[in-house]
């Protein structure tokens, strides 16, 4: 299991509050066999929101973390993207994040994908859309604004 702790603080705001993100190992998920073999599952969960993403799937245990990172990441950067602070806990030194593509960047890249049918890109951002829960959070709003 991976923690990854960190210190966030909301704009214009004095506290920090301690939060973290838990990943757990992944395993092979036996309940289902598919023609290629077992799939590897593992779940995320999400302090700020105290929610647990059910499972994440991926072929490999690699991939399957590599998945469940990706969704770590998103999830941080929709804090970033709302103006909140991330510091490391010890130092509390601000972290400093590589640029990458933001969430806007790929999910326009779904929505512009000329190899993806019309329907398939209803249901790819729809599962992404049902995939940040019922509870609102800085992440599920910008999703939502996003794809709707």
């Amino acid at each position: 299991m991976i923690k990854i702790r960190f210190l966030l603080k909301k704009p214009n705001k004095k506290e920090e509050r301690l939060e973290y993100i838990t990943i757990t190992e992944p395993k092979v998920d036996k309940s289902q066999k598919f023609v290629w073999g077992y799939r590897y599952l593992c779940e995320v969960y999400l302090s700020d929101i105290n929610y647990n993403y059910p499972a994440i799937y991926g072929t490999n245990p690699i991939n399957t973390f590599q998945l469940a990172l990706e969704i770590a990441k998103i999830h941080l950067q929709g804090f970033i993207s709302s103006g909140y602070i991330i510091k490391e806990v010890e130092t509390k030194k601000p972290w400093v994040l590589e640029k990458g593509k933001n969430l806007s960047e790929r999910i326009d890249d779904i929505k512009n994908n000329k190899d993806i049918s019309a329907d398939d890109k209803k249901k790819i951002l729809s599962i992404i859309k049902e995939s940040f829960g019922k509870d609102p959070s800085p992440i599920k709003d910008q999703v939502n604004k996003l794809i709707d």
